[in-house]
């Protein structure tokens, strides 16, 4: 096709003698991606055809027939009717043109006074509200599994690591409230993002807002914000609402990659706390033992998705003057992305969850192991009134013997633990036995059952109270 052969946008059809470059036009489409954006699209625009006719800018015949229109361009869309065309190059002017199609010359007012800089934002921020909806649910649905399988273990002890090392016995339950209490942040966090999100862009046009009298406030009720903006070129060029999601979901995905190493870790054969249902784990085409934790592992190694968009969005976003530039189309598939594996992670790592099968013999088994009680007999000696670093230096040399003589320190008698110290008597056993040392951590956020079943108690409040 030559120069002159090539179609005009009818977008700028006044100013351009010839359409754009084959590579250009195709280089500069964006309908791929953000036609996801089609339904708050379609809404924008019924509410913005309601403002118009709130203006007198439109008549009551048009806005039915706009709004009729657009009706059936969103039927055809939930049907698969839709033709998409690159060439019109994004989800506003696609549907546009068809509506003027279904329309007629009504249609060809409906962008007064608007452009697709506010329009767009607008759409964007009626997405990502509603996504954040989908995401919380999600989450709290999460959360629920979750907290559920702590009810059920709240006596399960297991040992608590640091440096993947035995350290300190807790409870099974215990640790997955850990796993809650990260979530319980990472809702807050999206929650709040959303909260800023909620700001009307529409009324502001390209940079400097519009002559016509449009009802901003109005606009604001009819699409569900609480407030509009205040200052229309920062309302149409930036993008700090998709930066602080971005950042919420690549924390989230941070905590789902952990919570997915343990499970994978404890799933082992290695360590063999925990049982996987077959329905989120693959075998091996050559080895036939093999019960892999797939699931898991793509969980944790999706995230760095989400940390990859973030970066993306943060370098996309820091040298653009104001106001709106081409560059900030691509925001849209860096955030789609994140949402997408949110939304898929959470809820794949709900069914991982509720397949859990504790091995809680071998979790106690393990408490016996790693002279996992040092620590409490160490606080057994400052209780006697020894300073804490004598206390430290001394269950130190105690470990050193038992080791050397391949015996764990509960095994010792009274007597080899007199020549370290004269202060440890015949009631230090309960100091030594794990089982009972974690009946001691009754202090709020312990690991004592009776504490984690508060915690619990409190968790499903929370979480039943969440719309």
């Amino acid at each position: 096709m030559t120069k002159k052969e090539r179609s005009v946008n009818p977008l700028w059809g006044g100013r351009f003698q010839s359409g754009a470059n084959h590579l250009a036009e195709s280089f500069s489409a964006s309908v791929d991606i953000d036609k996801r954006l089609f339904e708050a699209d379609i809404k924008g625009s019924i509410a913005y055809a309601e403002a118009l006719r709130k203006a007198q800018i439109i008549n009551a015949n048009e806005l039915s027939k706009i709004k009729k229109g657009l009706g059936k361009v969103l039927e055809e869309i939930y049907q698969n009717k839709f033709e998409w065309d690159q060439s019109l190059e994004d989800v506003h002017m696609n549907i546009e043109s068809r509506l003027v199609k279904i329309a007629g010359k009504a249609a060809k007012k409906i962008h007064t006074g608007r452009s697709r800089n506010d329009q767009v934002v607008t759409d964007l921020r009626l997405f990502l509200i509603k996504k954040i909806d989908d995401i919380s649910k999600l989450l709290t649905a999460l959360q629920k599994k979750i907290v559920s399988l702590a009810g059920k273990n709240t006596d399960t002890i297991m040992p608590g690591l640091t440096h993947l090392q035995i350290a300190q016995p807790v409870t099974f339950g215990h640790h997955l409230m850990a796993w809650n209490e990260m979530l319980s942040r990472d809702y807050s966090r999206i929650r709040d993002a959303q909260e800023r999100m909620s700001v009307l862009p529409l009324g502001s046009a390209a940079l400097s807002g519009t002559r016509f009298k449009i009802d901003r406030e109005f606009l604001a009720k009819k699409l569900g914000f609480k407030k509009i903006s205040s200052n229309s070129m920062d309302a149409v060029s930036d993008r700090d609402f998709v930066l602080e999601l971005a950042s919420s979901l690549s924390i989230l995905g941070i905590h789902l990659s952990r919570i997915c190493e343990e499970i994978i870790i404890w799933s082992s054969s290695q360590f063999n706390y925990i049982e996987l249902s077959d329905e989120v784990c693959t075998g091996s085409s050559i080895m036939p033992q093999k019960k892999n934790p797939d699931m898991a592992e793509l969980i944790r190694g999706g995230s760095s998705k989400t940390i990859a968009n973030l970066m993306g969005l943060l370098a996309l976003m820091k040298n653009l003057p104001l106001t709106y530039n081409r560059d900030m189309q691509d925001d849209k598939d860096y955030i789609f992305s994140s949402l997408d594996y949110s939304e898929d992670s959470i809820e794949l790592l709900s069914i991982i969850i509720e397949g859990i099968t504790p091995n809680k013999r071998k979790m106690k088994g393990d408490c016996f192991k790693g002279q996992i009680t040092a620590t409490d007999l160490a606080d057994y000696l400052v209780e006697k009134d020894m300073p804490f670093r004598k206390a430290h230096e001394t269950v130190g040399k105690i470990v050193a013997y038992a080791e050397s003589k391949n015996m764990q320190i509960f095994e010792l008698e009274i007597s080899e633990f007199s020549k370290f110290s004269k202060l440890i008597k015949e009631d230090v056993t309960d100091y030594l036995d794990p089982l009972k040392t974690i009946l001691s951590r009754k202090q709020v956020g312990g690991t004592a059952p009776s504490q984690v079943k508060k915690e619990i108690k409190r968790a499903k409040k929370i979480l039943s109270q969440r719309k």
